[in-house]
């Protein structure tokens, strides 16, 4: 369908408001069960998530199924705007409430016309490629898929990541998603952002909104489900401060680039610097990828020395670090934890090693599962201290001087 600008820079296109065009597209939103919010009109209360479940033509009536319930004091003849995209087009709706019919299902009115719209809601702020925050998400219980990679941009109705690895949840193995698996609509219901500033993990469940190629890499876009006032306010702090550190650092994603310092006329042009294409990378830049996408868990008490390890893996590039103490802490947190991937976990030994090894023992039977758990003691000095469990590898005492272990590292990470 030809859908005029209405101006320039509006967002939006020429109303439709062909009857027929219209029912039509209702019942595609119903065959396809597509959810979207619907809001009290002119208001900036929480949208609510809606689907249709059916249309009855002849009243002119949808009835919408919400997530959570409409106020018992909304009266019939309140306007509420519908926002949904068929295809490739996003739509606004206006329609009228007339009044409940069962739990979490309500009467609205059938809209009269739509208005073509590709108005971003909100506001997305970037992320760097070296920053931490980092995007898990599953498209469904096992026998599913977990999907993994860094954040790329966060706004309060979604966010973007870049696809780092696809896995099959039964068996951890990798795979490589064919040309249907990146389809719009598909859901998510378990989506986690770790390591936000000021937000370790964020949990919400989403819907697949785009995916397209950059660079040789696959880039996924993500809507947000319904989330509560308090997942809201969340997002919105962390969203502000971002905001905040935008506006009062230059250089940052969406301030005026740089100019260049002016080239002295009498140096040679060098030649210019070549991007390697998708595929053809070092084994160098393979394994700093492979290190900033592997999470590792470090069971150690707070103090000087966790800080100097903590930076220590830090600048060889292993950027998914978490922390824990005591370790029955860390041992509730595995036990919790439903992200794809389990850590690798770095462990201090302590004064009773015997009981800690046990209850490894019985957290990897627990886990046998999903994936083996791997443990890795810490050791000071030349010598291994004395184990019970032969079969637990060693890792000398990261520091920024022993050029030794962060090879070590790779190699018990499975990145050799």
């Amino acid at each position: 369908m030809n859908q005029g600008k209405a101006g320039s820079g509006s967002g939006r296109g020429t109303p439709l408001e062909d009857p027929a065009q219209i029912k039509q597209i209702m019942l595609d939103l119903i065959q396809l069960e597509v959810e979207f919010p619907i809001k009290v009109e002119g208001t900036h209360t929480l949208p609510y998530t809606a689907r249709i479940t059916h249309l009855d033509t002849k009243k002119g009536m949808l009835h919408l199924k919400l997530i959570r319930p409409l106020p018992h004091e909304m009266t019939a003849g309140a306007l509420f705007e519908m926002v949904f995209s068929v295809g490739e087009q996003r739509f606004e709706a206006p329609t009228v409430f007339n009044g409940r019919e069962a739990y979490l299902l309500y009467q609205f009115s059938l809209p009269a016309q739509m208005v073509p719209s590709d108005r971003r809601r909100h506001k997305r702020y970037p992320f760097r490629p070296r920053e931490k925050a980092y995007v898990v998400v599953q498209d469904g219980t096992v026998p599913g898929h977990g999907l993994s990679g860094p954040l790329v941009n966060l706004s309060l109705g979604g966010l973007a990541f870049r696809v780092d690895r696809v896995m099959r949840l039964d068996d951890h193995l990798r795979v490589t998603p064919g040309p249907g698996f990146f389809e719009r609509g598909k859901a998510f219901p378990m989506l986690k952002i770790r390591d936000l500033q000021k937000l370790p993990v964020f949990e919400a469940r989403g819907i697949l909104a785009n995916a397209y190629e950059r660079g040789g890499e696959t880039i996924v876009g993500i809507q947000f489900g319904e989330l509560g006032e308090g997942e809201l306010r969340e997002l919105q702090a962390v969203l502000d401060l971002r905001d905040l550190v935008q506006r009062s650092t230059p250089g940052l994603p969406g301030d005026a680039p740089r100019e260049a310092s002016p080239r002295n006329p009498a140096e040679p042009k060098g030649p210019a610097a070549r991007v390697p294409p998708a595929g053809s990378q070092t084994p160098d830049a393979l394994r700093q990828l492979g290190r900033r996408s592997t999470r590792l868990l470090l069971v150690m008490a707070p103090g000087s020395e966790r800080e100097q390890l903590c930076s220590a893996l830090g600048t060889q590039g292993f950027l998914r670090l978490e922390t824990a103490d005591p370790f029955e802490q860390a041992l509730a947190d595995l036990r919790s934890d439903q992200s794809a991937t389990l850590p690798l976990v770095l462990l201090e030994p302590g004064p009773a090693p015997h009981t800690s090894l046990e209850a490894i023992q019985l957290l990897r039977q627990e886990l046998g599962e999903r994936k083996e758990l791997q443990v890795v003691l810490l050791t000071q000095g030349e010598a291994a201290p004395d184990a019970p469990d032969p079969v637990l590898p060693t890792l000398p005492w990261p520091t920024t001087e022993d050029p030794s272990w962060p090879l070590l590292l790779d190699e018990l990470a499975g990145l050799l």
